[in-house]
């Protein structure tokens, strides 16, 4: 009898021991299941802020190229009336002709977002049309570099076959007598107008998006 009293009070004390093991693991999980998540909201935040300042950066930058781009889209403008009129001797003939030559290629940063997608850390993203309007904006920056590659390779193309063959173009003080006279040159000058305005719908696209994102990115810096 008094072994078996014994035995109940080891068992009562052992169940007892293995009930404060478990609360104090379930402690201990909690406590560690809350620092995690204060440490995500944390890297939530600090990449909310990376976005947008890389957002803001991209915008100021496209901004400047649609900019650039109606600028030489005008110019362009002015070239083809003189051509289609004939007005070959119009000494704006010539120093319009280096649009057909001018401007840069946009490239965006997208550090912060290359990190984010190769480091795991986009499941932060919870909300399913926050992680969408981020990809689908970087992803109209992949349309503007398609579009100014064929943009590079016509001002490359014109370069090697027509200016080469017109050195004298080069120095913007005097052409050969048949420069801007023939179907080549009219037709570089409505391809470039082409590409460029391509160029600019591919850009306004981007601004859109990128407009929306720094919207949606500044909301939820004032919600935290």
């Amino acid at each position: 009898m008094l072994t078996e009293n014994k035995l109940g009070k080891y068992l009562i004390y052992a169940f007892g021991e293995i009930i404060l093991v478990i609360i104090g693991i379930l402690i201990a999980l909690g406590i560690n299941n809350q620092s995690r998540k204060k440490d995500d909201n944390n890297l939530f935040k600090s990449y909310i802020a990376q976005l947008n300042d890389e957002a803001e950066a991209n915008l100021k930058n496209l901004n400047d190229h649609k900019d650039e781009s109606i600028k030489i889209l005008t110019e362009l403008d002015t070239l083809i009336k003189i051509l289609v009129n004939k007005e070959y001797e119009n000494p704006k003939l010539l120093s319009k002709s280096i649009y057909i030559i001018s401007g840069n290629s946009f490239n965006p940063i997208t550090i912060t977002h290359e990190n984010l997608k190769f480091s795991g850390d986009l499941k932060l993203f919870e909300d399913l049309n926050l992680r969408n309007s981020i990809s689908e904006t970087y992803d109209s920056f992949n349309d503007i570099k398609f579009i100014e590659d064929l943009d590079r390779e016509l001002i490359n193309v014109y370069t090697q076959d027509y200016l080469m063959s017109n050195a004298r173009f080069m120095n913007m003080t005097e052409s050969s007598d048949n420069f801007g006279k023939d179907a080549y040159f009219e037709n570089s000058v409505i391809a470039r107008i082409t590409t460029l305005s391509k160029n600019r719908e591919a850009y306004e696209n981007a601004i859109e998006s990128l407009t929306k994102l720094t919207i949606i990115f500044s909301e939820l810096q004032n919600d935290n």
